[in-house]
């Protein structure tokens, strides 16, 4: 929807130019070409630029990052639940490995018709799952990052060709102009929220227990980035639907794609188009509702 609301260039989604920088992942640019089938963008127009900025081009990329960086953390999370972290581990017919060893003879016990083995584990060790959630939280600092710089963009005249700030022609007020603090301020919090935080600490329990991961702060901070690229998204749509019916306005109707039609018109239906200055507050949590609620029901 920010692609049309620019007037942007479709090029850098196209599958020639994924398939000679073939990164696995990138796949995202299908999902962005199939939800602008349709769309104007796709027919010559003589006023868009040969290249957008970088926000806009490299969408696929950090997207892709995110998604590979979510998926990573799935993976990992299914394993930490479904899976015993016990120390010792407490295990029913364990294998004989290494078995002919002392050391590791003395593990195993046997009695009232059971066998198995005690054993020392470090397998309360959750840095897989720290590092990945990590690894998520900076993959959406870019997000949080790109959305940011593309809302900034759509209020800039000298990109869309349209009013500064995305003001109505009558409005003699403010605009959007001011709304940019909060969402550069929330992608600030999102870029010190993503500092990593797994190494840091102090040898603990008569410095036997010397490393650390943090996983609930790590958590935390994941949950708090996730909060904030809402918000973030919710104001990029505010801009993106407030650009399409000011290209509308003044440089005549055009074809949105059938997903970015439907995207519009569900946003309308709670956040009207913006004539003159109002307070937004209720607006930005209706769009980051919106996302949050379309998030959960994939």
């Amino acid at each position: 929807m920010s692609l049309e609301a620019l007037n942007g260039n479709i090029a850098p989604v196209l599958p020639q130019v994924t398939k000679v920088h073939p990164f696995s992942g990138l796949e995202e640019a299908s999902k962005i070409r199939d939800n602008l089938k349709g769309s104007y963008l796709w027919e010559k127009n003589k006023d868009r630029a040969l290249q957008d900025p970088l926000s806009f081009r490299t969408t696929v990329y950090t997207m892709r990052e995110a998604r590979e960086a979510l998926k990573d953390l799935d993976k990992e999370i299914k394993v930490q639940i479904n899976s015993s972290d016990d120390n010792p581990a407490t295990i029913l017919n364990a294998g004989k490995d290494y078995a002919d060893h002392s050391q590791v003879a003395m593990y195993f016990v046997e009695g009232n018709g059971l066998k198995g083995a005690i054993i020392p584990t470090s397998n309360f060790e959750p840095l897989p799952v720290a590092m990945a959630a990590q690894r998520l939280g900076i993959a959406m600092t870019h997000l949080s990052h790109n959305s940011v710089q593309r809302t900034i963009q759509l209020s800039d005249d000298h990109f869309t060709g349209l009013t500064r700030f995305l003001s109505d022609p009558e409005n003699k007020g403010h605009a959007f102009g001011a709304i940019q603090k909060p969402f550069v301020a929330m992608h600030a919090d999102s870029l010190a929220q993503s500092n990593p935080v797994s190494a840091l600490g102090t040898p603990v329990a008569g410095d036997i227990e010397d490393t650390y991961t943090n996983l609930p702060l790590v958590a935390e901070r994941l949950k708090r980035i996730a909060d904030n690229t809402g918000y973030v998204y919710s104001l990029e749509m505010l801009h993106s639907t407030q650009g399409i019916d000011l290209r509308k306005k003044l440089k005549g109707d055009f074809k949105m794609s059938e997903a970015t039609r439907k995207l519009y018109q569900d946003y309308r239906a709670k956040v009207p188009y913006v004539s003159r200055d109002r307070i937004y507050t209720d607006n930005i949590e209706d769009g980051k509702q919106m996302i949050m609620n379309g998030i959960a029901s994939k």
